[in-house]
């Protein structure tokens, strides 16, 4: 079992936990009002002040958790009993819990009244209602003191109903090798040594008859449901992650360390973002009974490839200790003015929307920002902000922003006199590109999106969703014809053209 902290500081690791292998029961406070503001309840634990989920409802965080549960969720209907196969029921993984009911206005909310409204307020264009039911529903009560005979009946009808979802799985029943379950046992008495090297494995008498797939097969299951971290990359293959919750406790004490201004770090690095390798060994030092120095080469590209934090390129005879980390769920600067005019200040390419259907993840920016540091250089260490980057290749900068929907990309130069070439145009579109397919090869349920545009003149990091229109709509047009019609505005009103000489440069 895990509970899932809810401080804005966990949610780019819950990453770690979410799996198609899991169900989810997730519990709302019935007490509160649905339209508050969630921090200002909330203040001591709950920090969103200056994040990307400062102004967020109550109702806000019910869709949050929804869709994070829709993203990793399998929809795999079918399972495997030995020779025979069934047909189970996996459409509603969902156990939803109302809580604190007994410190709910008396009769505010008469039965099922609570669970509609709740229903009520997804958005109509994700499909999100599908995940919850009646049949899963249950309002608990919550007093200080033992529980009364009605109260545990519920509660009882909640553990009743996750026995029921769990049997429900598809791969409940599943067969495994007995080895697998030798191996659970190894990673049970090996825990307090953090990682293992992947070459150990075959030295271990319990595994010596699994062949190098077999090996590949286990780590895989047993990452998918949550006792390890490991991925097949080139270079992370070699190392396993046996205790998860020492990895995630890592990163949160990194984000929640509260003396990072007694380490004498400029309090703007921390806002940014940004702490040097001196001040996370500080960090880490002070956790002496669950050590992390020894392993940091281990973890750090773990953290790296689920889009945690990226360490930053470093100056010829730059000192070790002076290497700098990028987090970027740590960043809570806005994007000033002064970004936006230098991105005017030279020519500039339109802007590029890639464009999320259902729903953009919210950790999904984080994790791009981290791989295009491999890809480019940074245009200034200042010019990172929390929900736009920028970058640099040769004489042209690139902006990466991300909005509700979608993320976006532009390519720009410094000066007029410097002018955009087209071939370096594509080749960063292209690796933009693939990167986002990518990282949404990741999730078990792929995010899916569009290439377009916007119809109207915006600035990185608009919301272009009203106004957003394929490229393919507009695309290939006549070399002779340098303006279209908008397809999207025809009333007689708001009619107008598009420039598409600036939309063929990408």
């Amino acid at each position: 079992m895990t509970d899932f902290a809810g401080q804005v500081a966990y949610y780019a690791c819950h990453q770690v936990y979410l799996s198609r292998r899991a169900f989810y029961l997730l519990v709302v406070d019935m007490s509160k009002d649905q339209n508050d503001k969630a921090h200002e309840h909330n203040t001591e634990r709950h920090d969103p002040v200056g994040s990307l989920f400062h102004h967020w409802t109550y109702k806000d965080y019910f869709t949050f958790w929804l869709q994070c549960i829709q993203t990793y969720r399998d929809d795999g209907n079918r399972r495997t009993l030995g020779k025979q196969t069934e047909t189970v029921d996996g459409r509603h993984p969902v156990i939803l819990v109302a809580s604190h009911k007994d410190k709910a206005k008396p009769n505010t909310f008469p039965t099922f009244a609570f669970f509609e409204e709740l229903k009520s307020s997804l958005p109509r264009n994700q499909i999100l209602q599908h995940l919850l039911s009646p049949d899963r529903y249950y309002e608990v009560e919550c007093p200080s003191g033992p529980l009364f005979d009605k109260q545990e009946k519920m509660i009882e009808k909640v553990r009743e109903c996750v026995v029921q979802n769990v049997q429900g799985l598809y791969h409940w029943g599943e067969e495994i090798p007995i080895s697998w379950a030798k191996f659970e046992d190894i990673l049970k008495n090996r825990k307090e040594e953090r990682v293992l090297e992947r070459s150990t494995l075959k030295g271990l008498e319990e595994l010596r008859m699994l062949s190098k797939s077999d090996i590949d097969d286990m780590l895989q299951f047993f990452h998918e449901i949550g006792q390890i971290i490991y991925f097949a990359d080139e270079k992370l293959r070699d190392v396993i992650v046996i205790d998860v919750q020492w990895f995630v406790d890592g990163f949160k004490n990194i984000i929640t360390d509260p003396k990072h201004l007694a380490h004498e770090t400029d309090e703007d690095e921390i806002k940014r973002g940004r702490i040097s390798m001196l001040i996370l060994k500080r960090i880490w030092k002070k956790e002496t009974e669950k050590p992390y120095i020894p392993h940091m080469n281990s973890i750090l590209p773990y953290m790296e490839k689920l889009g945690l934090m990226v360490e930053m390129k470093t100056k010829k005879g730059q000192n070790t200790e002076d290497k700098k980390f990028y987090i970027p769920s740590m960043n809570r600067v806005d994007m000033p003015s002064e970004a936006v005019d230098t991105i005017n200040a030279g020519q500039k390419t339109s802007i590029l929307i890639f464009h999320f259907k259902t729903y953009l993840p919210h950790f999904f920016f984080f994790r791009l920002v981290v791989r295009c540091f491999k890809e480019w250089d940074v245009l200034r260490e200042t010019m990172f902000y929390k929900n736009v980057t920028f970058y640099k290749k040769k004489d042209h900068c690139i902006a990466i922003t991300v909005n509700k929907t979608s993320i976006q990309l532009q390519v720009f130069t410094r000066s007029r006199e410097i002018n955009l070439s087209s071939k370096r145009v594509m080749k960063i579109r292209k690796t933009t590109e693939n990167n986002i397919w990518e990282i949404t090869k990741t999730f078990h349920k792929q995010v899916k999106f569009d290439r377009g545009y916007s119809c109207k003149s915006i600035k990185i990091g608009d919301e272009d969703q009203g106004d957003f229109f394929l490229q393919s709509e507009i695309l290939p047009v006549k070399k002779e014809t340098p303006n279209v019609q908008c397809p999207l505005h025809v009333e007689i009103n708001q009619t107008h053209e598009i420039d598409t000489y600036k939309l063929l440069r990408f």
